[in-house]
């Protein structure tokens, strides 16, 4: 599918995908005022260079019909449906496979390095552009001069943040080369589980039942089981037939937060 031709965020067919974010992806100020946040934008630029390569298409998609059936049963418009099960996909690869833990804010890095030295006097500075170098292969410092001035250079910035505790609680997400966290298959199925739920209730999908003779089902949860397997996100054909693969990963994994830092939708 050609995506050139949508023009901006405002296209009709981004409509799923604005209301979607609407509710995951909204900036609350100090006054509890709040907008729009930013990975809509991101994704439309994605989209638009090419960044965004799934490995299952949109021909794929149209020829699904169980989950086509699904989907229309609902009276859902599918090339809709189609953008904002991409925007899923790529923020569902981003915020398991892209990952940096930023948990601890600047003050708190700064405290453990402060109680570090103060507890180890003889401790020993390593650096290095790989973890995984081997101590040897890393320059290490011991110059007393060097560790004072570390030392100072903590206490003074401390000083600083106890001076504006509005600042406090950042944390940096300059970091550039550090998004190698990985997060094992089942949680990129909850991730996508927990969006396409949310999807769910924001477009307010009602409860229906099959009519008689009618082959297609109306289970949300199977519909969403479905999409897991056909993005790929499990080998597991159970998905593609019933539910029951899924609410053992939602019942082991439903609580999980997904606290890390990932690269493109931060």
């Amino acid at each position: 599918m050609d995506y050139q031709d949508i023009e901006s965020i405002s296209d009709e067919r981004f409509e799923y995908v604005l209301r979607l974010c609407y509710k995951i992806d909204v900036v609350i100020d100090e006054n509890d005022g709040g907008w729009l946040g930013g990975w809509i934008i991101n994704y439309y630029n994605r989209l638009q260079h090419g960044k965004i390569k799934p490995p299952f298409t949109w021909e794929a998609f149209c020829d699904n019909e169980d989950i086509i059936a699904t989907l229309e049963g609902y009276g859902l418009d599918v090339e809709k449906f189609w953008l904002v099960l991409l925007f899923i996909y790529d923020l569902t690869m981003d915020k398991t496979l892209n990952l940096a833990d930023f948990r601890k804010s600047q003050y708190e890095v700064l405290t453990d390095i402060q109680s570090y030295l103060a507890n180890r006097p003889n401790a020993r500075l390593y650096l290095s552009d790989d973890k995984d170098i081997p101590k040897d292969n890393r320059c290490e410092i011991t110059s007393p001069m060097v560790l004072g001035a570390l030392r100072r250079f903590v206490q003074e910035n401390l000083t600083l943040l106890e001076e504006h505790p509005e600042q406090k609680e950042f944390r940096s997400v300059s970091y550039e080369n550090g998004f190698d966290t990985q997060l094992s298959a089942s949680y990129q199925q909850i991730f996508m589980y927990k969006q396409l739920d949310t999807l769910f209730n924001v477009l307010q999908l009602p409860e229906k039942r099959a009519k008689r003779g009618e082959t297609v089902s109306y289970s949300k949860l199977l519909l969403i089981s479905r999409l897991i397997y056909f993005c790929r996100l499990t080998r597991n054909e159970a998905f593609a037939v019933d539910s029951s693969s899924l609410k053992g990963i939602i019942k082991e994994y439903g609580d999980y937060t997904f606290p890390l830092t990932s690269k493109v939708y931060f």
